[in-house]
């Protein structure tokens, strides 16, 4: 007695081998895609206050950044005319302690003083300045009702700063001093090479009968007095400040607009839509 087969298969004919159906290739789900609304164009009006925040709030934290540059550079100054004059002191004691060694304990005592201080605070001055300029921004496109008041506001400022670094490896804008620094109106300073006190003793002006050791160490370390060098180097160094400020200003107002209209709100969906 024969069973029959519950799956019987399709016989092929004798000698022959049996053809399988060609495997189908897999193709993996593709997971369904919701289409993207539009946004809608900004209103005048945040164009508007975004141009405004950029330029007021931009302004403020450049202004602030400026601070904190010139108050670095004015710092740094009395430093670096201290090592100079230092090590110069080395050259005119021939091989014995600096003869200018008493510029480190004048340095000193310009840190402790009242002006040393304020050029000190002046630093975290300016950066709390740049954080209330910032913060002046968002708060102006907050009331304005610009979408992501504080995205626009980082996202501008990042934009203007990158931009004023690009724009300032190409080249940088100076105010030329004319005339020089204003170091003969010092009270305890003449450098006018007409009056013979002021160069080494029995000099005559010819630099073959110019002598080091002849120089006064002394008018050397009045020369690196922290004091008078900021103080003629301040106003100087804070036209510059101002003046480096007007193209990361102007950047900003770009900048905060452009922020503004790619961070801007998506459209609203239709009443009634489904998903």
């Amino acid at each position: 007695m024969t069973v029959p087969n519950p799956a019987p298969r399709s016989a092929a004919p004798q000698g022959q081998p049996m053809q399988q159906a060609p495997a189908q290739p897999y193709v993996p789900p593709v997971a369904p895609t919701q289409p993207t609304t539009p946004r809608p164009p900004m209103p005048k009006a945040d164009a508007h206050r975004a141009r405004l925040a950029g330029g007021i709030g931009g302004g403020i934290a450049w202004l602030g950044l400026g601070i904190s540059q010139a108050a670095i550079l004015l710092l740094a100054l009395p430093f670096v005319v201290s090592a100079v004059i230092f090590g110069v002191g080395f050259a005119l004691s021939e091989g014995g302690p600096s003869a200018t060694g008493g510029v480190w304990p004048q340095l000193g005592d310009w840190l402790g003083s009242a002006g040393g201080i304020a050029v000190i605070a002046a630093i975290p001055l300016g950066v709390v300045v740049w954080l209330v300029g910032l913060w002046i921004s968002a708060r102006m496109l907050r009331r304005a009702g610009v979408h992501r008041p504080v995205g626009v506001t980082w996202a501008g400022f990042g934009i203007a700063a990158a931009a004023t670094i690009v724009l300032g490896s190409l080249g940088s804008i100076t105010i030329p001093a004319f005339g020089g620094l204003p170091f003969a109106g010092g009270p305890n300073l003449d450098f006018d090479p007409s009056d013979t006190g002021w160069g080494p003793q029995g000099w005559s002006g010819d630099p073959g009968d110019f002598d080091p050791g002849a120089i006064d160490p002394g008018l050397l370390e009045r020369i690196a007095d922290p004091g008078q060098l900021v103080a003629l180097a301040g106003p100087w160094v804070a036209l510059g400040s101002l003046a480096s400020l007007v193209v990361p200003i102007v950047l900003s107002v770009f900048a905060w607009w452009w922020m503004a209209h790619a961070l801007r709100a998506p459209a609203q969906p239709e009443a009634g839509a489904t998903t």
